[in-house]
């Protein structure tokens, strides 16, 4: 498969997958949401890849969905929710947890909502200490159904994932750090070269008791949030049909706050 919006470079067995739409702070919209399922089956399938890593193009990681064009499908059909159908939301968490290889998240700046869950969802995360974490999709009248509401309660438990999911405020990389989601805690400038190392070594590692590791473990983590991930994504289908949803798109791209219902 041919890809538009994530550039991928493959050496010495290590492949880095790159979102690149730096113009919208690599906001995930049907498209690129598309190859992000897709790309995790052409690298497990790649036999030049042993490891590989997530990051991505200029100042942002991944600021989860693109607001532009949410707003633009809500102009063109209220009624037509975001353009991600239930099928792609549950592929990119489950192709993203299938694939066998290490994968390390190189997270280069902000990283927020399906862009924090894509994070989370690495096995060895590498953060810049300039990297804002959280899901504000209550901010947009939202629930956090595309992964968010799941891993961050497996990780950090009901409590931290009420608040963080309630308040929809992020917190700054030390805190998530303080909070056990993150592995290596390094300057920006440090992030993409911490996470090569440690692809590198992983890829001149024992593969099969590698990836037995890996599935091992993400089996654990799928049984865990799996109730959470099928009961928030119904929740946020049901969210997206409220005028709440609308009025929470144009008041984050007017900067202003929302007039709830």
């Amino acid at each position: 498969m041919s890809y538009e919006f994530l550039d991928i470079s493959v050496s010495d067995g290590v492949a880095i997958v790159t979102i690149n739409r730096p113009e919208v702070l690599n906001g995930l919209h049907p498209e690129s949401h598309h190859e992000m399922e897709q790309v995790w089956g052409d690298l497990g399938e790649n036999d030049e890849v042993r490891a590989a890593i997530l990051t991505g193009a200029g100042r942002a990681f991944c600021a989860g969905g693109d607001l532009k064009d949410m707003e633009s499908r809500l102009k063109a059909d209220p009624s037509g929710g975001s353009g991600i159908s239930p099928a792609s939301a549950r592929r990119i968490v489950y192709n993203l947890l299938d694939f066998e290889k290490p994968l390390i998240g190189a997270i280069n700046g902000h990283a927020i909502g399906l862009g924090a869950t894509l994070g989370l969802l690495c096995d060895i995360v590498v953060s810049s200490e300039n990297a804002k974490w959280g899901d504000p999709h209550i901010n947009i009248g939202l629930v956090p159904g595309d992964g968010g509401l799941a891993i961050w309660t497996v990780l950090i438990g009901p409590n931290k994932a009420k608040e963080m999911m309630m308040l929809g405020a992020p917190i700054d990389a030390k805190r998530a750090d303080q909070l056990g989601l993150i592995n290596y805690l390094v300057p920006e400038e440090d992030v993409l070269d911490k996470a090569l190392a440690i692809a590198s070594s992983l890829s001149e590692g024992p593969q099969v008791a590698l990836r037995g590791t890996k599935i091992s473990i993400n089996n654990w983590l799928k049984s865990q949030f799996s109730s959470l991930f099928e009961v928030s994504l119904a929740a946020e289908l049901q969210s997206m049909d409220h005028p709440d949803y609308a009025e929470g798109v144009q008041a984050a791209l007017e900067k202003r706050n929302p007039n709830w219902q």
